[in-house]
């Protein structure tokens, strides 16, 4: 027989929320509503204790995996983190029904506005909207009137903001019909929640969520030309500098599909095509992130980098399908709001199912009255929205007194709208005590046929400030996972489809686009960089002071000249004499490996490698994220910016192991594919230069007695081990030589990078018509033979009389060749405007 656990175990024992104020989860006597006890009572057996463990391990998962709002920003280059709040809101399904079938109408109603506005505009004729409304509009695309789109829907997807009321009921906020944001972070928060709580879900009969996916993979699918049966859908983001980009890389690896920028795109015989490594490849449908002002550059002046031009002309043809179709979010503006109840009337002949909060436009002469005499309880909004434009109006308008309001308002009443002010409803907070904050719930819906399949969930998004919606976002939010109750035992579904389904079997990786190559490309290098900066760092903190001080004056300045070479110090440290008259290194030193003014210090560097890595991020695994993050988070100075010596060893020590583990993440976890070979190639040709750079800066000259510098380079170039099992200590330059250049069985060295950058090249792609070798061809096979053809006991031997400078202008020409390797690399496939490569086979399959 089962017993309730003790009160101190109640996981909402003594949470009350605000007098007045509607809460979802506790009625006006402080009882659990019906409809959340059975999330209470998992909740409650749990007890609060082991719910806090599980929360704390939640909590890392979501940072580990780097979920965050504002994506890579490099204006301040730290993302801010998604908030999640541990304790899910818990809706009936009676209730949702209502709520879905209200928004499926609004859809439908919003969805027939813009095919009338764009087409024959019979609500400007019947006088159902003001022209103003229309025509005033920044967002109303002239170059798209006319335009039906192929399947005659203009909103594919469409989101609602909504809030409950003290009275209970639920009210449309605002409509999302540009293109929806949150879709990812909502699936994110069902996943990480649901396996924290995986009793709870089960008991709960939770709805999924995946059966509103697989209805978007079908409306996608339905948009491409002549209905093709596996058309190419992308998945086109405004790319790293975009809020959202993290949802953007997050939906395209959920849903299957390439994640693009504009620059990866292209418009050839009004059909749009996907700039790759393998060529030129036909795109049948677009899921756009972008607002649809920036989707083409020749028809709306947006940003080259955005727009791909002629994509409009390519749309009207019937040659591309994209969602939404362009122009869609001229209904999103808070001035439509007031106009729904008439439109709904003419367009559907019915009153709204889920009517919206109380709105007037002040271009109406009577509105603006209205809105005038009421400053005081209204939220005064622009009433065209700009998306992702409207923020610094939004935060002005909320700042201004009454009287500037007025003046702002009277000068131009077109440019406003106002709402009244909604006492949005509250939800507990995770926390030591449980708090309480206000809820509004952004609900998602995708056509499907002649209607809307709602998904059966939402992002609840929480903020303990009473300001509008608009402004809380970017106050910062934290959000919830919503559950959606079932009235019957819920199905298992995914989105790998049915087990006996066909499919063809492919080992492709030629769907690469170049700019996703350069990020890889430059991954690779600056991955190498950081850890050969690392291990010289090690090697030379370790050497200043301690007990091997003899032989460590003897390789200490050595490797001080390495440090200012790379730009990491005066070079004045390196030369006897001068170092007196400079700050002690052991003071400078730390501050110049975290000083990010400097490009080339080992912080700037790791920022570089997390930038990449994040603009990369659907083209690597999980965990290799994963590791990346952490040591951007880790190898950071010690508060008070304080850090020593025996701090900086202990740092570059844990940077170097989760450096060696990205590395081998990358080597376990990567198919052998285009993407492979650019990572690969940025990694060797960094590696090489490096290991010439060290070469070069410790061996020439030779110091006097050269064997504590040998040792010191053995061990910056991580081959001191091997060294030793072959030679134990017996230190000669033909070995140390040997070992570093011209080694094939090594790793570490010259010959090794140089051939499997020789083999890389070979499988880069290529015109096999051509019967020349390529220029990055040429240069990679010479570097091969340069390496090879060498007498590395000769070499050795000249260098060590001083008779011969054969060891400096070999490299001297390694430091030569390999830039420009590079470059050839970079400008016959990293660069956009330089692809030769013909269009491939675009006719209808």
């Amino acid at each position: 027989m089962s017993t309730s656990p003790p009160a101190t175990t109640q996981l909402f024992r003594g949470y009350a929320p605000p007098p007045g104020v509607r809460d979802e989860v506790v009625n006006e006597s402080g009882q659990v509503r019906p409809h959340f006890q059975r999330f209470a009572e998992v909740a409650n057996r749990i007890g609060r204790q082991e719910y806090a463990r599980r929360w704390e391990q939640t909590r890392r998962l979501v940072h580990e995996n780097g979920l965050a709002y504002s994506g890579y920003e490099p204006t301040n280059g730290t993302p801010r983190r998604w908030e999640l709040d541990a304790i899910p809101l818990v809706i009936s399904a009676d209730e949702w029904q209502q709520i879905s079938a209200g928004l499926v109408q609004r859809a439908r109603l919003l969805n027939l506005t813009l095919q009338d506005l764009y087409g024959t505009q019979s609500l400007i004729a019947d006088g159902v909207l003001p022209p103003e409304l229309v025509f005033g509009h920044p967002r109303f695309l002239r170059p798209c009137l006319g335009v039906t789109p192929q399947d005659g829907c203009h909103l594919h997807f469409y989101a609602a903001d909504i809030v409950r009321g003290a009275d209970g009921r639920w009210w449309v906020l605002a409509d999302r019909t540009e293109a929806p944001s949150g879709l990812g972070y909502a699936l994110e928060n069902r996943i990480v929640v649901s396996r924290m709580l995986p009793d709870a879900f089960h008991h709960c009969q939770v709805e999924r969520l995946a059966p509103f996916f697989i209805a978007a993979q079908q409306t996608l699918r339905s948009l491409a030309p002549q209905h093709r049966e596996n058309p190419r859908v992308v998945l086109l983001s405004h790319g790293p500098t975009s809020p959202n980009y993290f949802e953007d890389a997050y939906l395209a690896r959920y849903l299957g599909y390439t994640l693009v920028e504009g620059g990866d795109l292209d418009v050839r015989g009004s059909r749009v095509v996907l700039k790759t490594l393998g060529g030129l490849l036909p795109v049948d449908v677009i899921l756009r992130r972008q607002n649809g002002a920036d989707c083409d550059s020749l028809e709306f002046a947006s940003p080259a980098n955005l727009g791909i031009a002629g994509l409009t002309q390519a749309w009207r043809a019937g040659n591309v399908g994209i969602a939404n179709a362009l122009g869609s979010g001229l209904v999103e503006s808070t001035a439509y709001m007031a106009f729904m109840p008439q439109l709904c009337q003419a367009l559907l002949g019915e009153n709204l199912a889920l009517s919206g909060v109380a709105t007037w436009w002040c271009g109406s002469p009577n509105a603006m009255s209205h809105v005038l005499k009421n400053l005081s309880r209204l939220v005064v909004h622009p009433a065209f929205r700009r998306r992702g434009f409207d923020g610094p109006t939004r935060d002005a308008l909320s700042a201004m007194s009454e009287a500037q309001l007025v003046e702002q308002i009277r000068a131009r009443p077109i440019n406003f709208a106002a709402q009244e002010r909604v006492e949005r409803s509250c939800a507990p907070v995770w926390g030591n005590e449980l708090g309480c904050e206000n809820v509004a719930l952004r609900v998602y819906l995708v056509a499907s046929g002649d209607s809307y399949v709602v998904m059966p969930g939402a992002l609840a998004r929480l903020s303990a400030s009473k300001q509008p919606l608009e402004v809380t976002i970017r106050q910062g939010e934290r959000s919830k996972d919503t559950w959606i109750m079932a009235d019957r035992p819920v199905e298992h579904v995914t989105l790998l489809g049915e087990p006996g389904q066909s499919i063809q079997l492919r080992r492709s990786g030629a769907e690469l686009p170049s700019r996703v190559a350069d990020g890889l490309y430059w991954l690779g290098r600056q991955l190498e960089r950081a850890e050969a900066l690392a291990r010289l760092l090690r090697s030379t903190v370790s050497r200043i002071g301690g007990e091997t001080r003899s032989t460590s004056d003897i390789a200490l300045p050595v490797l001080l000249r390495c440090l200012a070479d790379k730009g990491q110090i005066e070079p004045g440290y390196a030369v006897k004499g001068m170092s007196d008259q400079l700050p002690p290194i052991t003071e400078v030193l730390p501050r110049a490996v975290f000083d990010t003014s400097q490009p080339e210090s080992l912080r700037s560097i790791l920022d570089e490698l997390y930038r990449l890595a994040s603009v990369t991020r659907d083209r690597i695994a999980l965990d290799t994220w994963r590791i990346i993050h952490s040591l951007d988070e880790t190898f950071r100075p010690a508060r008070g910016g304080d850090t020593n010596l025996s701090d900086l060893l202990e740092m570059t020590d844990k940077l170097i192991t989760g450096l060696a583990a990205v590395s081998g993440m990358l080597m376990e976890s990567t198919t052998r594919t285009q993407a492979f070979y650019f990572l690969e190639l940025g990694r060797r040709l960094e590696r090489s230069l490096q290991t010439v750079n060290l070469v070069a800066n410790s061996f020439v000259p030779l110091p006097d007695p050269p064997g504590p510098v040998f040792e010191a380079v053995l061990e910056v170039a991580d081959s001191l081990m091997t060294y030793r099992s072959r030679y134990l200590a017996n230190l000669q330059l033909a070995a140390v030589l040997d070992l570093l250049l011209t080694d094939e069985t090594n790793p570490r060295s010259l010959a090794y990078q140089f051939r499997q950058i020789a083999e890389y090249v070979d499988r880069l792609p290529r015109d096999e018509a051509l019967p020349d070798y390529t220029t990055e061809q040429r240069l990679a096979m010479s570097l091969l033979h340069s390496v090879r053809m060498m007498d590395i006991r000769a070499v050795a031997e000249l260098h060590m009389l001083s008779s011969s400078q054969q060891l400096e202008r070999l490299l001297d020409d390694w430091e030569t060749r390999l830039p420009k390797l590079s470059e050839a690399i970079s400008h016959h496939y990293l660069v956009h405007a330089g692809l030769s490569h013909q269009l491939a086979d675009i006719s209808p399959q």
